[in-house]
C-alpha cells in the first residue's frame, strides 16, 4: 500500500468485546488530550536524541485516541500512525518501543501495528519510521485498552541522478540530504546509493547533493517535503562518461585512475572495467597492470559518453 496517499483515511475499526457482558465504549478524543492524559507527555515539542543520520520530529503529537472498556486484566495499547493528518494509516514496519519510567523496555517491534498487552500505568511510547523518531508519555487506565493514532507529518524524496540528457549512468551515485529549515538546519539528515530510493523525511525544506563514487561530478538542488507527498527529483549533472576498458589478457589485474589537467587525482579502481563520471574537462585515464602501465589522453564534454580503450 501507498504511504503516500492523501486520500482521507478511514474510519478505524473497533474491535468487538469477546466477553458479552463487558460493555464497551469508544471516545475519539482530540490530540491535545493525550497529553492531558499522561503526566510523562513532554508536550507538543518533545523530541528524542537520534544519531547523526537519523532527524528527530519537529511536532509529534496524536492524531487521535480511542478507549475501549476491558476486563481488569485485559488492558493494553493499540499504536499506529500515518504521514500526515489526511492520510491513510502506514501499512509498512514501524519501530516501536515501550518503556516504563525506570526506563526497562517492555515491548519492542517491527510492525505496522504495535499490540502490547501491558497492565495499568504510566508509559513511555518511541517510534522510528524512516529518518524520523517520536516518543510520547501515555497512562494506561485499569479497565482500558487505549488505541494512539500518531501523526508524523513526513513525507518522500526520490532522487534519480542523470547525465544532462542522458539517463542514469552505469556507475555508482551518492544522495546525500540535508536539512534547509528548522532546528537541523546544515545537518545530515540521511543518504542513500541507490537511485530512486525513496527517502523518508519529515516535511520541510532540503538540500539535496547528487555526486558518483567514481568521478569528479556533482550535482545540488533544493527541494519542499510535504507531509503525506512524495518528492520526485530527477537531478542532472554536467557531467559526462568515460568508460574505461582493457582489451588484453582477459586474466589480467588492473588498476585504474583519471587524473585532471589540474592536477586532480581521483582514487583507483580496479578492474578490466571502469566506469567514472567526470566534469567536462581535459583528462589522462592509467592503467597499471603491475609491470606496465598504458595511459590514454581525452576530453569530457557534457552529456558525452566515451569509450577508452587500453591494451598490449
Amino acid at each position: 500500500m501507498d504511504d503516500f496517499s492523501t486520500r482521507p483515511s478511514p474510519i478505524r475499526r473497533q474491535g468487538s468485546a469477546t466477553n458479552a457482558a463487558v460493555l464497551t465504549a469508544v471516545f475519539v478524543l482530540s490530540a491535545a488530550l493525550l497529553t492531558a492524559l499522561s503526566p510523562l507527555a513532554r508536550g507538543a515539542g518533545s523530541v528524542i536524541d537520534a544519531p547523526s543520520e537519523t532527524a528527530a520530529i519537529t511536532r509529534p503529537y496524536a492524531h487521535s485516541i480511542a478507549i475501549q472498556l476491558v476486563e481488569p486484566g485485559s488492558e493494553g495499547l493499540e499504536l499506529t500512525a500515518r504521514l500526515s493528518d489526511d492520510s491513510n494509516l502506514i501499512r509498512r514496519d514501524i519501530s516501536w518501543s515501550v518503556a516504563n519510567p525506570e526506563g526497562e523496555v517492555l515491548f519492542s517491534g517491527d510492525t505496522p501495528v504495535a499490540e502490547p498487552a501491558l497492565p495499568p500505568g504510566d508509559y513511555v511510547v518511541r517510534a522510528r519510521y524512516g529518518t524520523v523518531r517520536l516518543e510520547q508519555g501515555v497512562t494506561l487506565l485499569t479497565g482500558n485498552r487505549l488505541a494512539v493514532s500518531f501523526v508524523l507529518e513526513m513525507g518522500g524524496i526520490r532522487v534519480l541522478p542523470r547525465l544532462a540528457g542522458a539517463a542514469l549512468p552505469p556507475a555508482e551515485s551518492q544522495t546525500l540530504i540535508y536539512a534547509a529549515s528548522g532546528k537541523e538546519r546544515g545537518r545530515l539528515i540521511t543518504t542513500s546509493r541507490t537511485p530512486g530510493e525513496i527517502l523518508r523525511v519529515a516535511a520541510g525544506d532540503y538540500r539535496i547533493e547528487s555526486r558518483f563514487v567514481t568521478g569528479n561530478a556533482s550535482a545540488v538542488t533544493a527541494v519542499k517535503v510535504r507531509p503525506g507527498r512524495m518528492s520526485a527529483v530527477e537531478i542532472d549533472h554536467q557531467a559526462g562518461l568515460a568508460r574505461l576498458a582493457f582489451v588484453g589478457a582477459p586474466e589480467a589485474h588492473v588498476s585504474w585512475q583519471v587524473f585532471a589537467d589540474d592536477g586532480e587525482a581521483l582514487p583507483p579502481v580496479a578492474g578490466l572495467s571502469a566506469n567514472f563520471v567526470l566534469k567536462p574537462g581535459s583528462y589522462r585515464a592509467e592503467a597499471d597492470l603491475g609491470a606496465e602501465k598504458l595511459e590514454a589522453r581525452f576530453q569530457i564534454l557534457p552529456g558525452q559518453q566515451r569509450d577508452i580503450l587500453l591494451g598490449n
